[in-house]
């Protein structure tokens, strides 16, 4: 009960935060920005362009996986640009917040992950052609989905150009 309280709860947030958005199309801020309820993490290590080791305020070692993108696997075109991305956007702290599904089928956190800022990094991979976004589900899903389809048309990032 309480799952699906806390679920409820940070539905309500996430619509509430879906109209807002920074910037315009050609910024790579565009998209949506972080809730006062995101929580902040220290970042141990960039596994790869969707992929974070994580440690709590409490000490927990959390592996985190972006809820809203899809990057290249390591030997795939674009893995090194979108982990090294990863890599710069991150910094030392991020902020997390939950959505509808909290963990993949391998255990990682699913995540939306924004720079302390409170920029979109899902949106930031995306908008620079380095993720494909996540289409099945998901609080920000049409507004990432609109940020790949304006990377595809306008031959952004290594994903979509040549």
């Amino acid at each position: 009960m309480l799952v699906f309280g806390v679920l409820v709860g940070a539905s309500a947030i996430i619509a509430a935060l879906l109209a807002r958005t920074e910037g315009d199309p050609a910024d790579p801020t565009v998209g949506p920005v972080a809730p006062a309820e995101a929580v902040a993490v220290s970042v141990v290590d960039v596994v790869d362009g969707d992929t974070l080791h994580v440690e709590t305020a409490g000490g927990e070692l959390l592996t985190v996986r972006l809820f809203g993108v899809d990057t290249p696997e390591r030997g795939e075109a674009c893995y090194a640009e979108a982990t090294n991305r990863l890599r710069d956007l991150a910094d030392d702290t991020i902020l997390l917040l939950p959505d509808v599904r909290l963990q993949d089928p391998g255990g990682r956190e699913l995540r939306y992950v924004f720079t302390a800022d409170g920029i979109s990094v899902d949106a930031a991979l995306v908008h620079e052609g380095l993720a494909i976004a996540w289409r099945r589900d998901g609080a920000f899903r049409d507004q990432l989905v609109t940020l790949e389809d304006e990377a595809i048309a306008d031959d952004v990032g290594c994903l979509w150009t040549g």
